[in-house]
C-alpha cells in the first residue's frame, strides 16, 4: 500500500472573532507551485523596503557553547523568470539556521520575525523571548527531530540544551551582505536536505524510492485545566459514553465562544483569556509563548500551558524505501494525523517527523486512510462521536477537566529562504 507525504495535508483555519479554530479534514498544499516560473534568484537586496536585524541566542549543548549570531534580511527581493520578469518580496532571510555540534548532531533555530523595527533595546522584543529550537540526531540526516516547544523543555531531565537568552538589534544591508559572505555557510541546512530544488524553487521535487527530507513540521498538544465557568459549559456536552478524550459539537462550542468572545472577554483558563492560547501565526515565528504573557513579539498577550509531543504517521520519512507502508502502520484501521503522549518527562517538547514540502509523484494513501481524522492521546483515540464527518477540530476535551489544543510548528516557508 502506498501513501502521500504529510505535506499535502494541513489545517484549514477558521477565524472566530480573534480566536482560531482549525479544521484538518481537507488537504491542501503547503508548498505552492507556480507553473509560470523558470528560476529564482535574490536580486538587489536592501532596495525599496529592505530591513535588517541581528539575532543572537546563546545555548549550551551538552555543556558545549553554541552561539547563534545571524543577520536577517526582511523583504528581500526575489525575481522570477519565464517570459517576463516578475519581482516579489519575501519575509525573513534566512528563516531557519542550523549549527552542527561536535558530535555531529544538528541544532536549528527558527528566526523570530523582527521585520517591523522590533528590537530588544526599544522594548518591542521581550526580554523573555524564547526562540523555537529543534535538535536532530544527525545534522546530515535530519529526518526527525525534537522541538523545544516551551520553557518546560529546558528544565526536563531529557534536555540536551540550556538556554542562555536571545536578543534582536538593528543591522544594516552591509552587515547582512558581509554575514552572508562569511557566516551563512555554517548553516548545515540546505535546500537539498529540505527536499527543494535549489535551481528552481518553484518546482516541486520528484518522488524517488527511499527519498527522505528534513523534518520541518512538528506536532504537539497544549493541555490546560478548565475553569469552573468553562466546565459548566462543557460538562453538558460530554457524550453519554463518557470517553476520556472527545471532540465537541456546535452545541458545546457555540456557548463557549459566546463567553470567550463576548464583550467582557473574561479570563477563562488558568487566569488568561481563551483567545490568548491561540497563536496569531504558526507557533514560534514570533517566538514561543510562555506561561506568563509578554514573551512573544507583537502578540504580547499570548500564553502557553503544558505542552506535550505528538508523532504523525503522515510522513514520507516513515515509508519503506520502496514507498510501502511499514507493517505496523499498514495494520492500523486509520493512520494518525497526530498521536500525543502526555508524560511528565516529555513536557515541553514536540516531535518533528514530517516535512512541509510537496513531492511530485509520491505514493498515494490507500482508500481506507483518506479520511484520517483519528488523533490519539496516550494511545486512545479522541472520540469523534460528536464531530462532523471527515473533520477534526483544533481543540478537544479530556473528560470535563482539561481542554487540549493541537499545536503544529512549521520551520520553513514556501521559499525556505536560506
Amino acid at each position: 500500500m502506498k501513501t502521500l507525504p504529510s505535506s499535502i495535508f494541513a489545517i484549514v483555519v477558521v477565524l472566530l472573532g480573534v480566536g482560531l479554530m482549525l479544521l484538518i479534514g481537507q488537504p491542501r498544499l503547503f508548498f505552492s507551485r507556480w507553473s509560470f516560473t523558470k528560476s529564482v534568484q535574490v536580486t538587489v537586496p536592501g532596495e525599496d523596503r529592505g530591513y535588517y536585524y541581528r539575532f543572537k541566542a546563546g545555548y549550551l549543548y551538552k555543556g558545549e557553547p553554541l552561539d547563534f549570531d545571524i543577520v536577517v534580511g526582511c523583504r528581500v527581493k526575489i525575481t522570477t523568470y519565464k517570459d517576463n520578469d516578475r519581482t516579489v518580496e519575501v519575509g525573513v532571510v534566512p528563516a531557519i539556521f542550523g549549527l552542527k555540534t561536535r558530535d555531529q548532531h544538528g541544532v536549528a533555530v527558527l528566526l523570530p520575525d523582527g521585520c517591523n523595527g522590533e528590537t530588544t533595546q526599544n522594548g518591542k522584543v521581550p526580554k523573555a523571548l524564547l526562540p523555537l529550537v529543534v535538535t536532530y540526531e544527525r545534522a546530515d540526516e535530519p529526518w526527525s527531530g525534537v522541538a523545544y516547544a516551551s520553557e518546560d523543555a529546558y528544565d526536563s531531565p531529557r534536555s540536551e540544551l540550556k538556554f542562555l537568552g536571545a536578543t534582536i538589534t538593528r543591522a544594516t544591508r552591509e552587515e547582512w551582505q558581509a554575514w552572508r559572505e562569511t557566516e551563512a555557510k555554517r548553516n548545515f541546512i540546505t535546500y537539498e536536505l529540505l527536499g527543494i530544488n535549489p535551481k528552481n524553487m518553484w518546482d516541486a521535487p520528484k518522488w524517488k524510492p527511499g527519498l527522505r527530507v528534513m523534518a520541518t513540521q512538528c506536532f504537539g498538544i497544549s493541555r490546560l485545566k478548565l475553569s469552573d465557568a468553562v466546565r459548566d459549559v462543557v460538562t453538558p456536552g460530554w457524550p453519554s459514553s463518557k470517553p476520556a478524550y472527545w471532540f465537541a459539537d456546535k452545541r458545546t462550542q457555540e456557548p463557549l465562544w459566546d463567553i470567550a468572545m463576548g464583550p467582557n472577554k473574561p479570563p477563562l483558563i488558568e487566569g488568561n483569556r481563551f483567545q490568548d492560547y491561540f497563536p496569531g501565526v504558526s507557533p514560534g515565528h514570533n517566538g514561543l509563548a510562555r506561561r506568563e504573557p509578554g514573551a512573544v513579539i507583537f502578540f504580547n498577550r499570548q500564553v502557553e500551558g503544558d505542552v506535550y509531543p505528538a508523532h504523525t504517521d503522515l510522513s514520507i520519512n516513515r515509508l519503506e524505501p520502496s514507498g510501502e507502508l511499514p507493517a505496523e502502520m499498514n495494520a492500523k484501521e486509520r493512520l494518525d494525523y497526530s498521536a500525543a503522549e502526555i508524560k511528565p518527562e516529555l513536557r515541553g517538547f514536540a516531535f518533528c517527523d514530517s516535512s512541509i514540502v510537496s513531492i511530485d509523484g509520491a505514493p498515494q494513501w490507500p482508500p481506507k486512510y483518506l479520511y484520517r481524522n483519528a488523533n490519539r492521546i496516550n494511545g486512545e483515540a479522541i472520540s469523534e462521536q460528536l464531530a462532523k464527518w471527515g473533520t477534526n477540530y483544533f481543540f478537544a476535551f479530556e473528560r470535563d477537566e482539561y481542554i487540549i489544543f493541537l499545536r503544529m510548528y512549521e520551520l520553513a516557508s514556501s521559499f525556505a529562504k536560506l
